[in-house]
């Protein structure tokens, strides 16, 4: 039986591992990050993501703490803050 409280960050990027591995897609819903003001700024919703491989923080400041997407609908490479993700496949985020 699955549970339907909230997920833990790292339990859902776990998720995210297994679904991409096999293939599969993920709902995902964040917060963008807004650099002018240095906080989390309007919702983006993925129907169709899948995540792609991470970069290492030499190249990419911060990675271990990022999130590496495709959006599968539109092709698009993302990148958001694990600590802005709301939701992953309809159920709430927790960091």
């Amino acid at each position: 039986m699955e549970q339907k409280g909230p997920l833990n960050i790292y339990e859902a990027v776990e998720r995210m591992r297994e679904i991409s591995a096999s293939g599969g897609t993920f709902a995902l819903k964040f917060r963008k990050w807004d650099r002018q003001r240095h906080h989390g700024g309007d919702v983006a919703v993925l129907k169709l993501a899948r995540l792609r491989r991470k970069a290492s923080d030499e190249r990419i400041e911060n990675s271990s703490h990022k999130v590496f997407l495709t959006d599968t609908a539109t092709g698009r490479a993302i990148v958001c803050w694990m600590c802005l993700i709301v939701e992953f496949n309809g159920r709430r985020v927790s960091f």
